[in-house]
């Protein structure tokens, strides 16, 4: 979708801050683009926690969050649930693991400039982006693997899985574009089997992180 695989850095803090306290990697892309099946072989090779922040917000709805009913309105409506939200439930999980774990995979952000900026204005001195994968799909293929995994969720219909496909060319590419000057990213053409896309991540990742 037009992103560069090399993109130059321009944000030097983020880049070059090697004390940081989290090392992030952001995964978006196309919805029923694999983000969640790829995250699930990285984690499984490297020593990263993953989480994805789609599973952050439901699981705050189903624990009936202070905001439950917020996000739950915004994901229904194939809308981008508020940075503040979305950034306070990362944070608390970065907290929770960042003992065991120093470098964290995040799924399914930032998707818009309002996600990418309020991110940086609370947690940009703690943090190190590592890179960004961009995973591209095309929307009928998208629309058939979600239509085929059957899991029940709010989001999981072909109008809102049209409205996310119009908010990631709105939103998320022009986001995307400006999360070059955090580091180099990656656009992974996810129309391919699991193992053909895994390995053209894992050639991106083998010299950033540790592997179990």
């Amino acid at each position: 979708m037009g992103c560069s695989n090399n993109a130059p850095s321009t944000n030097e803090n983020a880049r070059t801050n090697d004390d940081a306290r989290w090392n992030i990697i952001f995964v978006l892309g196309s919805p029923g683009g694999g983000k969640g099946t790829q995250c699930d072989k990285i984690k499984a090779k490297y020593k990263i926690f993953h989480y994805s922040c789609g599973e952050l917000l439901r699981q705050a709805v189903k624990e009936n969050n202070k905001e439950a009913e917020l996000i739950n309105k915004y994901m229904k409506e194939g809308k981008i649930v508020p940075a503040r939200i979305t950034c306070e439930l990362q944070k608390k999980c970065m907290e929770k693991n960042e003992k065991e774990y120093k470098a964290f995979l995040c799924d399914g952000f930032p998707r818009n400039e309002e996600n990418l900026k309020f991110f940086f204005e609370v947690m940009g001195k703690d943090v190190k982006v590592l890179c960004t994968l961009f995973l591209t799909c095309p929307e009928d293929v998208c629309i058939e693997r979600i239509q085929k995994r059957g899991g029940g969720r709010v989001d999981d219909n072909v109008e809102t899985i049209k409205k996310r496909f119009k908010s990631l060319k709105e939103e998320t590419v022009p986001t995307v574009n400006k999360l070059k000057g955090y580091g180099p990213v990656y656009e992974i053409k996810a129309n391919q089997t699991i193992d053909e896309v895994f390995k053209d991540i894992d050639e991106k990742l083998k010299d950033l992180l540790t592997t179990k």
